[in-house]
């Protein structure tokens, strides 16, 4: 759920919100100028999760993904390729469950993780899901999956990258922003339990 002092707290919800259109609008882009077909909708769900609560994320995460879906959908002549699948849906509503480890951390680390296992899964899942469509003829044997997996790597440069360095841009604006600016929405980092030597 949504923590309710989030409405009290405009620069996070706008930078969710920011990022969640840019998501939207980044697939129109002309994949030649777009390096490695990035895309930002994981770090979107990650950031929302992180910040604002499991489901808002959700629910900011496959909205603008089927908003662009719908915008691409339109802008390639209706060419069904653009529409939602099953698989990739899935995947971003997944996002969110690692996002929501982020809660109470600015840790680089922790989120770049979180970043790797979404994409990582996502990887996963969807050529998967390609294997099972028969996207591309590849047969159904082992043999085929893996060769599905490994024709699939040059696209998960675009995941990795947008999940990855999209997820760190995110949080550290918002680290930042609530520093400088924002200081009611900082987020507050447990302590770390002090170690003590005194064997006495």
């Amino acid at each position: 759920m949504a923590d309710p002092s989030v409405f009290r707290r405009p620069m996070t919800l706008t930078l969710a919100v920011g990022a969640a259109v840019l998501a939207a609008f980044l697939p129109l882009v002309p994949e030649p100028y777009r390096a490695f077909n990035v895309a930002l909708f994981g770090a979107v769900g990650l950031f929302a999760a992180g910040r604002v609560g499991l489901w808002p994320a959700v629910a900011v995460t496959l909205g603008a993904k089927l908003t662009s879906d719908v915008m691409n959908y339109a802008a390639h002549g209706q060419d069904a390729n653009y529409l939602p699948m099953w698989e990739v849906v899935l995947c971003f509503a997944v996002y969110p469950l690692c996002g929501r480890f982020l809660r109470r951390t600015e840790n680089p680390l922790a989120v770049g993780g979180a970043a790797v296992l979404g994409s990582g899964l996502f990887f996963l899942v969807t050529n998967f899901g390609s294997w099972v469509r028969q996207s591309l003829p590849y047969p159904y044997t082992l043999d085929g999956l893996v060769q599905c997996y490994t024709e699939g790597l040059p696209f998960y440069r675009g995941t990795f990258l947008g999940d990855v360095g999209g997820a760190l841009v995110l949080f550290a604006t918002h680290a930042v922003l609530s520093r400088v600016l924002f200081p009611a929405e900082r987020v507050m980092v447990p302590a770390a339990i002090p170690v003590t030597t005194d064997r006495s």
